[in-house]
């Protein structure tokens, strides 16, 4: 075991000692923690195993598409394995993803707890999704042989000893399948060979969602003719400055829809106190004509919600990063977001085609929606150009399958004995 990898594994150590302490002052810690009780999966001797791992709901979207794909091409089909680091992720599919046939949290990165896993496992292949790489397990898929893909990468440059580590983590993997050819060019650049430029996975599972579009019961009365924003996955700063956009546009025939990331009372509660007019939730049995602010306040709507929308407002801007821009662009919508979008590809991209506009300041946005709403031929042109943007888009599952077929497909196992 390397020096750096044995540090990793007693931190570990140490945060398991720890938590029984640290449970008492964390709720999102003490929802992980309780969730690595769940008992592991038992796939049949005779089956072949594909397994997933993403850390959140955000990257299983990316991850779908291009699974369900590969499980089609096998004969017999495979036993599906989707692992979450965040228990947000597996709480959320695990009772409606029928695909999979075991669906829950990621066990700690430990040597011994990893070397169990696997054998239990027995996976034929591995696939993380974008990042949430973990040394201990990714050295011990390397060890037994186990083809371990990485899919939509999008591989920041770092400099110094944090691009040791993360190049140190990329080399463990059999392929990796990246969203952009800057990400193709630095690799190879880097010494990496084993890269394809695969596209985001994730413009797969947006035009199935759109594809498959229901009408949510309500909004489109409520909306009627009016302009609409929806604004989606909203974290607290982005409400903060939707409501100085809001004092903007006074004046003007506008219906909004807020959709917080988290829907807890904590967050709805601030949501109450930050808008400056009153809010209808979307659970009470009446909507009164004359609120014009709809706030969400379930989960499983929001990519449906967008297509209600003439303007979107996607949230996490002014945090750590925005959330899914994809989403609103198949519906051909207008989209606005925050500051922070650098390590998005996708955004630069949208941004370039004059589909979307980060807005730094509440003035910026609202002068961008008055202008929509005097000139709504703008809508027209905006939707044209995400329609030629998702047209021009690689078939990812066919250039992933491509590579990783050939491995599946073997008659022999490559695997070591455990």
């Amino acid at each position: 075991m390397t020096f750096f990898r044995v540090l990793y594994t007693l931190f570990w150590m140490i945060l398991i000692v720890l938590s029984p302490v640290i449970v008492l002052f964390s709720d999102k810690y003490r929802r992980w923690w309780r969730a690595r009780r769940v008992r592991w999966p038992d796939p049949p001797r005779d089956s072949v195993v594909l397994w997933m791992h993403c850390a959140s709901a955000g990257e299983f979207e990316q991850g779908r598409p291009i699974l369900e794909y590969i499980a089609r091409q096998l004969r017999p089909y495979p036993y599906i394995v989707v692992t979450f680091f965040s228990p947000s992720g597996w709480e959320r599919y695990r009772q409606s993803y029928a695909v999979a046939d075991w669906m829950g949290p990621l066990p700690v990165d430990l040597p011994w707890v990893m070397k169990q896993w696997l054998t239990t496992l027995r996976p034929k292949a591995v696939f993380f999704v974008r990042y949430d790489l973990w040394p201990n397990l990714l050295h011990l898929l390397r060890e037994r042989r186990i083809p371990t893909f990485l899919l939509s990468a999008h591989v920041r440059p770092y400099q110094g000893l944090r691009w040791s580590w993360q190049k140190g983590l990329l080399r463990y993997f059999t392929h990796i399948f990246v969203q952009t050819g800057e990400d193709l060019n630095f690799l190879q650049r880097e010494g990496f060979s084993a890269v394809t430029l695969a596209g985001d996975s994730r413009s797969l599972r947006v035009k199935q969602i759109r594809e498959q579009w229901i009408p949510i019961s309500g909004i489109q009365e409520w909306v009627g003719t009016r302009f609409c924003i929806v604004a989606g996955s909203v974290w607290i700063e982005d409400v903060r400055f939707l409501a100085r956009a809001y004092a903007n546009l006074r004046g003007l025939d506008i219906r909004w829809i807020l959709v917080p990331h988290e829907v807890r009372p904590r967050m709805l509660e601030q949501i109450q106190q930050v808008w400056p007019v009153s809010i209808t939730f979307y659970s009470q049995s009446e909507w009164p004509e004359r609120t014009n602010t709809l706030v969400i306040d379930t989960i499983g709507l929001l990519a449906h919600l967008y297509a209600y929308a003439h303007v979107v407002w996607v949230g996490g801007g002014f945090g750590a990063g925005i959330h899914n821009i994809l989403e609103p662009a198949v519906y051909g919508k207008p989209i606005f977001f925050g500051p922070k979008y650098d390590r998005f590809p996708e955004a630069h991209e949208l941004i370039r085609l004059g589909v979307a506009e980060s807005c730094k300041y509440p003035s910026a946005f609202s002068n961008a929606v008055r202008a929509l709403v005097k000139d709504r031929r703008r809508l027209a042109i905006i939707e044209s150009k995400a329609e030629k943007y998702f047209a021009d888009l690689p078939d990812t599952r066919a250039l992933v399958w491509e590579v990783v077929g050939p491995y599946l497909l073997k008659n022999e196992d490559t695997q070591e004995a455990s």
